[in-house]
This record gives structure tokens, C-alpha cells and sequence, in this order.
């Protein structure tokens, strides 16, 4: 019985880590979202969150809290696992057949472009602007660039004869990247389904024989 007690307080201590997480992220990112990163204290934070000041530093510094926000506006849940084992990227990996993938990346680029543009917009803004900054962004890009490789490996038996996978990398890390989506989405007026209706039908045509 002493076992079974230790287990369930365990258990129960773990879920309340994770509220607690849950509810300081979800207050950094509308403190960064409103009043942006360097705006924003960590007093701040714990605030709008309702917990103390060393709560919100035991989830990280502000550089660690903003990349948190933003991994969590990826995935669309507080699933801490990597993106790609999750939702329409997961789906993308497992499809059987080139629809079943075009069609993944579609759901793929409805998440992205709906969700999570503001905060990687707001993340790379702060890293310009920003020394402590530049280095977890260069981290983030750098993990998206390997993430976009395995997406472009899924479609390997239909690239174009006249690509290799690095150049296939190269025009797709591209096409769907906060960069091309904030250009069409906030400097051309697209709405963001439209992009996400656009996306899988440029890749076809760039890439896929």
C-alpha cells in the first residue's frame, strides 16, 4: 500500500508540473504576442500566470520561455514530444501513398499558417534584435531545417529526376517557412487557409515528377 501511495503522489506531482507549465506558457505568449519579447519582464509573466516569479524561472530564462511558446504553437498541444512525431507531420511520415502526403501537408500547413505564425514572427523579430536570442533561433532554424528533410526524405520516390535532396530541401524549407507564409499572409493579404490550399500544389509543381 506504501508503494501504491508513492506512485500516486508521484503521479499527482507530475500532473501539477504540468498545469503549472501550461499556464506560464500560455501567459508568456500573450505577454510576448502583446507587448513584445523585450517589452516583456518575467515579473510579467508571473502575473498574468498567477504564480510566483521562481515558478516562471524554473521553466528556463525568457530566451528559454520564448522557444517553449513558440515549440508549443508548432504542435498545437502541450505534447512535449518533437513535432514530428505528432499530428499532420506524423501523419505526413505515415501516409502510404503521395496523396495521402499531400494531402497531410495540407492539414500540415493549415496548422502553421493558422497557429503559430504570430509567435515566430515575434521569435525572430526578438532574436534580430536580441544577443541572448540569436542563438536558440539559429538552434530553431537549424532543427526546422532537419525536420524539413525528412519531410522532403517521405517524398523521395517522386522528386523531380532533375533535384537532388538538398536542392529539394532548399525550395522547400523555403515555400513553407514563416518568412514566405508572413509575406503572403500579412504583406500580400492572403488568408491563411489560402496559403495552406497553396502550399501542397507548389510543392507538386517544384518538386515532384
Amino acid at each position: 500500500m506504501r508503494e501504491g501511495k508513492r506512485v500516486y503522489r508521484s503521479d499527482l506531482r507530475q500532473e501539477q508540473a504540468r498545469r503549472t507549465r501550461v499556464q506560464v506558457l500560455e501567459a508568456a505568449t500573450r505577454c510576448f504576442l502583446e507587448r513584445g519579447y523585450a517589452a516583456t519582464t518575467m515579473r510579467e509573466v508571473a502575473e498574468t500566470a498567477g504564480v510566483s516569479l521562481p515558478t516562471v524561472f524554473a521553466q528556463g530564462g525568457k530566451a528559454a520561455l520564448l522557444l517553449a511558446c513558440v515549440d508549443r504553437a508548432l504542435v498545437g498541444s502541450d505534447d512535449e514530444r518533437a513535432v514530428r512525431e505528432l499530428g499532420p507531420f506524423a501523419d505526413l511520415l505515415a501516409a502510404p501513398d503521395r496523396a495521402g502526403r499531400l494531402a497531410a501537408l495540407h492539414r500540415l500547413a493549415s496548422q502553421s499558417a493558422a497557429g503559430t505564425l504570430a509567435m515566430q514572427d515575434a521569435f525572430a523579430a526578438a532574436a534580430a534584435a536580441d544577443p541572448e536570442v540569436a542563438g536558440p533561433y539559429a538552434e530553431y532554424e537549424r532543427r526546422r531545417r532537419a525536420d524539413m528533410t525528412v519531410l522532403v526524405r517521405a517524398f523521395a520516390d517522386d522528386l523531380r529526376d532533375d533535384l537532388d535532396l538538398e536542392s529539394a530541401v532548399d525550395v522547400f524549407w523555403s515555400v513553407f517557412s514563416p518568412a514566405t507564409q508572413s509575406r503572403l499572409i500579412r504583406g500580400c493579404g492572403w488568408p491563411p487557409q489560402r496559403y495552406a490550399d497553396w502550399l501542397p500544389g507548389a510543392v507538386e509543381r517544384l518538386l515532384l515528377r
